[in-house]
């Protein structure tokens, strides 16, 4: 009885180290993509249904419907019909054409710098975690696009206490979608460019239905890092959401 409640308590904790790399590479590889579609720095963002096309049109909307004065009220009608033409010439742009997206050739191990807490420490994760679980079981700042559960507040602390090594990729592996990978050397002058910075390797729940990795990219405020949570869901992973790293490392 012993070994038996033994075995199960090693299957139960260990689940994601069954995840090799050639897979947890898959994995990113099938979510990075769908990520990007969602991120402001990628044109994909303002194809119809996308966050960035649903977001520019219910500003411009909103903008059309307070606006008082007439003229003001014409030139916001005339830019949303003209985003909604620009959305529809990306769908024949991104037929033949892919967007680059600059980014390092290795998939790094998160390495947690404690700052002013310990969130290593019991005590310091606790007062954290009531901290995170406001955001992700209520929503009230509205940081995540829904409620997504605290479950994935328990792969943030995986990511604290991951103890994985960086590991070398070719950039072309992770090519899916609109998107390829390329090196920084290469020109990032339009708008089918992405200067990304590191995607961070994932850790995975004890059922390996939910990951969580990190994505850093430049941004106004230099790089800008957020964890990236997915979830399987009829064997395919999908991106489900992510959340700026700052709030928990100071990145």
């Amino acid at each position: 009885m012993k070994l038996l409640v033994f075995f199960l308590l090693l299957c139960s904790t260990t689940f994601a180290q069954t995840i090799d790399f050639e897979t947890e590479k898959s994995i990113i590889k099938e979510t990075l993509s769908q990520y990007f579609n969602d991120n402001p720095n990628s044109v994909a963002s303002y194809l119809k249904g996308s966050k960035g096309f649903k977001m520019a049109t219910f500003g411009l909307k909103m903008g059309i419907a307070m606006e008082e004065d007439e003229a003001k009220k014409n030139d916001l009608i005339k830019n949303l019909k003209e985003f909604d033409a620009y959305s529809d010439s990306l769908v024949d742009v991104l037929k033949t054409k892919k967007i680059n997206v600059q980014l390092s050739d290795t998939l790094y191990a998160y390495k947690y710098v404690i700052g002013s807490s310990n969130l290593q420490k019991k005590e310091d994760w606790q007062e954290a975690y009531d901290f995170l679980l406001d955001d992700f079981e209520k929503n009230d700042l509205a940081r995540l696009d829904t409620i997504i559960g605290k479950a994935y507040i328990d792969l943030i602390k995986k990511q604290i206490d991951y103890k994985g090594t960086d590991k070398i990729i070719q950039r072309n592996e992770l090519n899916h979608g609109y998107y390829q990978y390329t090196d920084a050397s290469k020109p990032c002058e339009d708008e089918l460019c992405i200067k990304a910075d590191k995607v961070y390797r994932a850790v995975f729940n004890s059922s390996g239905s939910k990951g969580c990795y990190l994505v850093s990219f430049y941004c106004r405020n230099g790089i800008c890092r957020s964890f990236v949570f997915i979830e399987k869901v009829n064997n395919q992973w999908k991106y489900v959401d992510d959340y700026p790293s700052w709030l928990v490392d100071d990145l």
